[in-house]
């Protein structure tokens, strides 16, 4: 495969919190919460158009959740539902991926994945995999160390060229549980569509998407990493 340009991850420093729960205006949203530098990253939770934002509710949540921007996935052999932007459900093929346990805040779409409204977990032991931006991720590729060069996660473009845009996996605002210790990091494992876009609508093969799994290896791009699209579905 031919490299395709890498899309850069700045840092973000200075941000004030926001109240857990709260509804997040898309402009706040897109560049006080996260930098205008993720934005692209960002996006990808609304389907790739800022418009499509007006389908979702948007939240920080507090507390504990999953992190699954770096990691990649395996098909369980089965389907899930998921809801559609808008209203509605549909059925995708459905991944394993194991994540690490991160607390503090993070970006939901509480009626988006198959949450239920509310950062609230559905059942003791469950907990939602969310977005938020951050540079170093532990990884299961380098066993978890959850800091330094081994858990840098930069973005990684995979282009539409590779027709790999049906391999994606949307963890974001999806169910995770089996919350156990590996290496001395919490993880879960969270199940997410694969193929599916966060408006809940198939990718086709050939769309460009972003992930921050593989650490600039092009063939994690193939391996059913946590992504999102950037053109449209």
């Amino acid at each position: 495969m031919k490299n395709a340009d890498k899309i850069p991850l700045r840092q973000n420093h200075h941000r004030k919190p926001i109240a857990a729960g709260a509804a997040v205006p898309r402009a706040l949203w897109l560049k006080a919460a996260f930098g205008l530098p993720a934005t692209i990253l960002v996006l990808t939770a609304i389907g790739g158009s800022a418009s499509a934002a007006d389908e979702h509710s948007f939240k920080i949540c507090s507390g504990y959740y999953a992190l699954c921007a770096a990691s990649t996935c395996k098909p369980t052999g089965t389907t899930m539902t998921v809801h559609v932007a808008g209203g509605g459900t549909a059925r995708f093929p459905e991944a394993e991926c194991t994540c690490p346990v991160e607390s503090g805040q993070a970006i939901a779409d509480v009626v988006g994945g198959n949450m239920q409204g509310s950062c609230a977990p559905t059942a003791p032991g469950v907990l939602w995999s969310l977005y938020a931006v951050k540079n170093e991720i532990p990884q299961e590729i380098n066993n978890w160390v959850p800091s330094g060069p081994a858990a840098q996660a930069p973005l990684l473009y995979c282009s539409k060229n590779f027709n790999l845009g049906n391999q994606l996996v949307n963890c974001f605002s999806f169910a995770c549980d089996h919350e156990r210790y590996v290496n001395g990091v919490p993880v879960a494992s969270c199940y997410c569509p694969i193929g599916e876009s966060p408006e809940g609508a198939m990718v086709a093969p050939h769309t460009a998407f972003v992930t921050q799994a593989g650490q600039d290896d092009y063939s994690f791009c193939a391996a059913n990493p946590v992504g999102g699209p950037v053109s449209p579905p």
